[in-house]
């Protein structure tokens, strides 16, 4: 099992220099890796989402103590019906075997949302102290140059950077995406989708749709890119509000705009660095033809100021080194 997105938003970003490499076993350094996301230091482990069966058995009979960091909502996930089928499935299974006793095992759970904060603080069978994390991006937040060509009338470059689980809200938007680019011929629309979202979309010569990619892959392509709006449309479902806020910096590290729906809260924090949409995905067409290019450096900028002064990867490293007793 390859290391997940997850331990490195949210683990080896902020903690690399502390993790014993396997190459320099002779260089102790207080966190050993014993999985692909699995870590000890003193008497804690700490596991990041998942990892291998042997190592989540090995977690729930670890006889020190847990720190189990999930940033999703795996229960609402299993009973999503927008989802696909296999997905829910696949996580149903793991709440089943895992996600459910590692929770109730742990004696610290570290947790990227309010939602998923307030759903397990309201679980009587979880005791462990319930931390707030947040992502750690350690690639470079873009400038505003790519925005001097749009001024200029150039191309209008947008972008939905999602996976699977983002479909069902992407293909709500999609005749929305689809008139846009209709009716402004400079506009252009990227995507990630391993199969067709919305016929509006397959089918249109702007809209160019990629294939997902690896993370390391994914992380060098997103350094190279540069747009000017990201659309983050999300369906009023348990999972979908339970979202972490990593696409915030996801969008400023390409350099774009973020659009949010307006009850997200997340989105709240960029203040004017954001603009928001209804929080119907269906409902966005008006807010996407009413954006005023002119003014999408200005939000940007701000957005990437916002995201500076705000850098979580010193407060994770915090965190961590607190939890796990490093000095």
């Amino acid at each position: 099992m390859p290391p997940l997105p997850s331990t490195d938003l949210y683990f080896t970003g902020a903690l690399g220099d502390q993790i014993t490499r396997r190459w320099q076993p002779w260089r102790r350094r207080p966190i050993r890796r014993i999985g692909a996301n699995s870590f000890t230091c003193g008497d804690w482990m700490a596991l990041i989402r998942q990892d291998r069966p042997r190592l989540m058995r090995e977690a729930l009979a670890w006889p020190g103590r847990l720190a189990y960091l999930i940033d999703d909502d795996v229960a609402g996930a299993a009973t999503c019906d927008y989802l696909p089928e296999a997905y829910r499935a696949k996580l149903a299974a793991f709440d089943h075997d895992f996600h459910r006793p590692l929770c109730e095992r742990a004696d610290a759970l570290l947790v990227p949302a309010d939602a998923l904060a307030e759903l397990h603080g309201a679980a009587h069978q979880i005791r462990a102290d319930i931390h707030r994390i947040e992502p750690g991006w350690r690639l470079p937040l873009a400038d505003q140059a790519h925005f001097a060509p749009l001024a200029q009338g150039g191309t209008l470059r947008i972008v939905h950077l999602g996976s699977g689980s983002h479909a069902a809200a992407l293909g709500e938007i999609a005749p929305a995406i689809a008139r846009l680019l209709t009716d402004d011929p400079s506009a252009h629309f990227t995507y990630f989708a391993g199969s067709a979202v919305h016929a509006a979309l397959e089918h249109h010569p702007r809209a160019r749709r990629l294939e997902p990619k690896p993370w390391g892959e994914y992380q060098r392509w997103l350094a190279r890119q540069r747009f000017h709006l990201a659309l983050y449309p999300l369906l009023a479902t348990r999972f979908d509000r339970a979202r972490s806020a990593s696409k915030l910096t996801e969008h400023a590290i390409i350099g774009a705009v973020g659009v949010y729906p307006e009850d997200w809260a997340p989105a709240a924090a960029l203040g004017g660095g954001a603009i928001l949409a209804p929080a119907s995905p269906a409902e966005w067409g008006e807010t996407l033809a009413k954006i005023n290019r002119s003014a999408l450096a200005t939000t940007a900028a701000c957005a990437a100021e916002t995201l500076r002064q705000t850098n979580a990867l010193p407060r994770q490293r915090a965190l961590w080194q607190q939890l796990l007793g490093i000095i």
